[in-house]
């Protein structure tokens, strides 16, 4: 098989894990079938292994993490593109088998996925994520060091599979700067401009936000399960949310990082 690139980097290990560049046709079926048992209910996310395959030969990457007998248990996949003169990896799925989320899995496919875009010469690594999944912000914002200051409205459209049906899919355009150095994190108090509150539902703390200060805002920790209690809920969430992210994003600000107790920070951008 023709094989491009070469593992230019070498493998990267977890306990028990081998974090690689897909190289075998079986491999890339293998990376088709888990999109379709983990975004499987609409049939348009799941991911071709012809596709792949021609990714990964022109520019793109597709990592996967094998388990000693040669299983795959998690990968994701990116491809080249270019936005306003600046060239770009565009990472588009990653995922992890249920049983082995939580492992590290993820942000090991992750930081793969940069080192070999930098031995490609690539810069920047993009990539969307639902505003109002914490876990996922925490990896992007906290663990990655990405910052998003990019917020689209339905992003994809009305989407039928179980993660994002009954909801707008609005998403933050995450953007990691492989070469950049984290900014410090400012050190004036910021002021919360949403958060969660008594109810569970979401709670202005302020109406307007003060020129010059870095502010907070809140979401719930598990979403999904705000999303099995009540939809209307969970929609509530979504409004309120886009609002507040919307105010910040207009004023000049940015989400820099994410707090473990569950708010974004938002700062200048630069």
């Amino acid at each position: 098989m023709w094989r491009v690139p070469p593992d230019m980097s070498g493998s990267r290990n977890l306990p028990g894990v081998e974090i690689r560049l897909v190289r075998s046709h079986d491999e890339f079926a293998a990376c088709e079938a888990m999109s379709r048992d983990i975004w499987g209910a609409a049939e348009r996310n799941v991911v071709p292994r012809e596709l792949l395959l021609t990714i990964q030969l022109n520019g793109g990457l597709v990592h996967g993490a094998f388990v000693p007998d040669g299983r795959l248990v998690g990968f994701c996949f990116a491809f080249l593109g270019r936005r306003d003169g600046q060239l770009r990896l565009c990472s588009h799925q990653l995922g992890v088998l249920p049983e082995r989320r939580g492992s590290g899995i993820g942000i090991a496919l992750k930081q793969a996925q940069g080192a070999d875009a930098l031995r490609l010469g690539y810069e920047l690594v993009t990539w969307t994520f639902d505003p109002l999944e914490a876990k996922n912000a925490y990896i992007n914002l906290h663990r990655l060091g990405c910052i998003a200051r990019l917020y689209d409205r339905n992003h994809y459209g009305d989407m039928e599979d179980e993660l994002n049906r009954g909801l707008p899919s609005d998403r933050f355009e995450a953007e990691w700067w492989l070469r950049r150095k984290r900014s410090a994190t400012p050190v004036t108090r910021p002021q919360v401009i949403l958060e969660v509150g008594t109810d569970g539902g979401p709670a202005r703390a302020h109406a307007e936000l003060v020129p010059g200060m870095a502010a907070l805002i809140g979401i719930p920790p598990d979403f999904q399960a705000v999303k099995r209690k009540s939809l209307e809920l969970a929609l509530a969430w979504r409004m309120e949310s886009r609002a507040a992210f919307e105010a910040a994003i207009a004023a000049g600000m940015a989400a820099v990082d994410f707090q473990r107790q569950g708010a974004y920070l938002m700062a200048p951008a630069s």
